[in-house]
């Protein structure tokens, strides 16, 4: 009978998962239907738009051929798809996807980062009804006896890869890849979300329910762990967390043989480990971020998160939470009600907020989520509370946690200087409230008060207001904060409003970044032209005056006049044109006349001179001599060759300046990257950066330790330098491939995409909870 009821259990997994497999592939085949028709239209629309016909022709030409396979690729995603079902179904046949970027080609690169962006914003997105369904497919995988934790197939990693797989490195050109893209990442959520809708209710009308905690796992899918095991693999998972390495993806290069200040931990919201309540526990509602991270939080705070001096003072991080637990038992009772704690923070929102600013800074040694209770619990008196006897429940400790360490994070992860700190101390209230009330804002990414963080960030990062133009857009960042600040109560729109304002005052700042980024790339691709041609002017002059006897006259040409011929023809002729060439038979035909001069040819010497009246002509105009002068010049040179006694001797070359400096003040001397032959740097590395591109996202960290964005804005036709600015398009630096392969290695930069503040500070967040500090070690390891 036992045998009968698991083969009945067996068969009724199998229809089920039949149906989720069929539903999953149709809605996911879906996503290419009319698909190519549109990316043709959109092609069509930038060609008339545009103005490089070469460019427009190139993604049409690509598009057609692509339209016409879209049979074929249909049926390739289809297979893909059906794959993971059957990889799932079997687990011993699946197979890992292996992925060397140092292997890849360029185009390779651009697909494969373009897929991975997708999947972390995608497994971000759908957290919750993914930890569900990981439940549920544990559940069935119990059912049809499949032993281990295959990795779920309707992971957004899977639908993402069978796209990025079905191109080949030329199908798609710089300009249509990016359009495809775009295209798929605006199709693809919509169906996910039917899909996961549709397979979470297709299980749980089967009986398949999940009653345990889903973590999230690095490789994009999610590990279930069942309720009976939660307990006893909780503690040793929160250690593993402290002791991994967080290495940040969405990259192109790692940071080999070196981690960047501040690494350990794991990847947050979709990009790490997590574990909170199940869908079960919650009534089959959707989980709230602070239910998915509350052990994580717990755990901090155990760890003395919010105590990072304690260890100095000769106190016990155990001391500490025993202390806390102690307080907060004698006031069990009193407990601030999330009204009370918004009426509270109403009342805070206007104050001075100087004492966030100070935390913020460095200056206050309290973590800001100190700072924050502390105000909170001063203002209590007002609603008629006793301070000594108040305590914040679950929900607000979570909350005030989180914004704390969000500001936090985004300070330290961004070049903010006092004015800027201090709009971010302005904004922690208003941040606690939409916390406490509404805390889809830490994984919703169109959340409107997520959106105002992160233009706020663009606007002061970096920015001195120096310039007009930077004035312009803090006055209107505080204008923004200032909006916030007055009429924020309970509508989110005021978010919405404020960082619309400043978007529309950052597009016009970066159109204007772009013309100053153009004119920085110019300006310095004409010093480098100017600086290569002088170094093959001074080869030349060099090469002729070498141990060879002259006459002052004709040595004092060769290393003046001709070096400054040299260099002209070459800047506006090309090395390889006519004029160049001939440039350089004036010097050779000179060196020749003054050596027939020594050996007494005067006729030779005559017919010579004659035919060099005009190339010395154009030669001495080049260099800025008048009818005159160059008449005196030339008289000097046939003076000193009529007289075959004319003393002559081996002249060393003055040489000329490679590098005269900048014109301009704000560009810093370069110098050139073939001159860099003594630099040690891994050549796989070097190898790596050399193959960057334009827009290429990099993380620069100074000796502090403190990370500010950055971007590859143009790379240099000449030297492959790369020219690196930050957000707002302000220049930070110039450096040759090999120089950043020594940034790289040494940890002082990091290449990896380009994200919005807010998700940099969201893995900040998570690397911070799951890294234990340095005083809890150090407690640690003297228990």
């Amino acid at each position: 009978m036992k045998f009968r009821a698991r083969s009945s259990g067996s068969r009724a997994g199998e229809r089920v998962l039949e149906t989720l497999k069929r539903d999953a592939v149709t809605e996911l085949v879906g996503v290419l239907s009319g698909f190519w028709s549109s990316i043709e239209e959109q092609v069509r629309l930038a060609a008339l738009a545009g103005h490089d016909f070469s460019a427009a022709q190139e993604d049409r030409v690509a598009v057609i051929a692509l339209s016409h396979r879209a049979l074929e690729l249909a049926t390739r995603y289809r297979e893909a798809i059906e794959s993971a079902f059957e990889r799932w179904h079997a687990p011993g046949k699946e197979q890992r996807r292996v992925e060397s970027l140092e292997l890849m080609s360029e185009g390779e690169l651009e697909i494969h980062l373009a897929g991975q962006q997708i999947t972390e914003l995608l497994e971000h997105q759908f957290l919750h009804p993914l930890a569900q369904l990981d439940e549920r497919l544990e559940a069935l995988a119990a059912s049809l006896g499949i032993e281990g934790r295959p990795l779920n197939p309707l992971r957004p990693e899977v639908a993402v890869s069978a796209f990025v797989d079905l191109f080949q490195p030329d199908d798609l050109t710089p300009g249509l890849r990016m359009m495809v893209f775009h295209q798929f990442d605006k199709r693809l959520p919509k169906v996910l979300a039917e899909v996961y809708a549709k397979a979470n209710t297709t299980l749980q009308t089967a009986a398949f329910g999940g009653h345990g905690v889903a973590t999230v796992r690095r490789s994009g899918g999610y590990e279930p762990h069942a309720s009976a095991r939660r307990d006893e693999a909780r503690a040793p998972r929160i250690g593993e967390q402290a002791a991994e390495g967080w290495v940040p993806d969405g990259g192109t290069v790692e940071n080999i043989g070196a981690t960047a200040p501040g690494g350990g931990g794991q990847r947050a919201v979709g990009e790490g480990q997590r574990s909170g309540p199940s869908s079960a526990d919650s009534g089959g509602m959707p989980l709230r971020y602070r239910d998915l991270v509350r052990e994580q939080l717990q755990a901090w705070r155990a760890r003395g998160g919010l105590h990072v001096g304690s260890a100095d003072a000769g106190i016990s991080v155990a001391e500490e939470v025993e202390a806390l637990a102690e307080a907060a038992s004698e006031a069990e009772g009193q407990v601030l009600g999330t009204e009370d704690m918004l009426n509270i923070a109403s009342l805070l929102q206007g104050d001075d907020p100087g004492p966030y600013t100070r935390a913020l800074a460095g200056e206050d040694k309290r973590a800001l989520a100190e700072v924050i209770r502390a105000e909170i619990l001063g203002g209590v008196r007002q609603l008629g509370f006793d301070p000594e006897k108040t305590r914040f429940s679950a929900d607000e400790e979570d909350a005030i946690d989180l914004v704390g360490i969000l500001f936090q994070s985004l300070c330290e992860a961004n070049e903010l200087l006092q004015r800027s700190r201090s709009l971010y101390g302005r904004l922690v209230v208003p941040y606690v409230k939409v916390a406490l009330t509404d805390d889809s804002m830490f994984n919703r990414r169109n959340h409107p008060a997520r959106q105002l963080l992160d233009a706020l960030t663009e606007a002061c990062d970096g920015n001195t207001g120096e310039t007009a133009q930077d004035k312009e857009t803090l006055d209107k960042a505080e204008h923004a904060v200032d909006r916030v600040v007055e009429e924020y109560q309970e509508d989110q729109a005021v978010f919405e409003l404020a960082a619309a304002e400043l978007r529309d005052q950052l597009d016009q700042q970066r159109r204007r970044s772009e013309l100053a980024e153009k004119r920085v790339a110019e300006s310095i691709h004409g010093r480098e032209r100017l600086q290569m041609a002088r170094r093959n002017a001074e080869g030349l002059v060099a090469s002729r005056m070498a141990d060879r006897p002259l006459t002052a006259p004709v040595g004092h040409f060769l290393d003046q006049h001709w070096r400054h011929y040299l260099t002209q023809t070459w800047l506006r002729d090309g090395p390889e044109s006519e004029r160049h060439h001939a440039a350089i038979g004036l010097g050779d035909a000179m060196v020749q006349v003054d050596a027939d001069a020594a050996q007494v040819r005067g006729a030779a010497v005559a017919d010579q001179l004659l035919a060099l009246q005009v190339p010395l002509g154009e030669c001495y105009s080049s260099c800025g001599l008048d009818a005159a002068a160059a008449r005196d010049a030339m008289a000097r040179i046939i003076s000193a060759l009529a007289m075959p006694d004319t003393p002559r001797s081996v002249r060393t070359p003055n040489g000329g300046e490679i590098d005269d400096g900048p014109g301009d003040d704000s560009i810093a001397p370069l110098r050139l990257a073939g001159g860099t032959d003594a630099v040690a740097c891994d050549p796989a590395i070097a190898a790596r950066m050399r193959r960057l591109r334009v827009g290429q996202g990099l993380r620069l960290i100074d000796r502090g330790g403190h990370e500010t964005a950055a971007r590859i804005a143009w790379i240099s036709p000449l030297t492959s330098r790369f020219l690196i600015v930050n957000r707002r398009g302000v220049r930070k630096m110039v450096v040759s491939p090999e120089e950043l392969a020594l940034l790289v290695a040494s940890g002082r930069v990091v290449v990896r995409s380009v994200d919005a503040p807010f998700d940099e500070a969201m893995k900040q967040l998570w690397q911070r909870l799951n890294q234990a500090p340095a005083s809890t070690l150090k407690a640690a390891n003297a228990g």
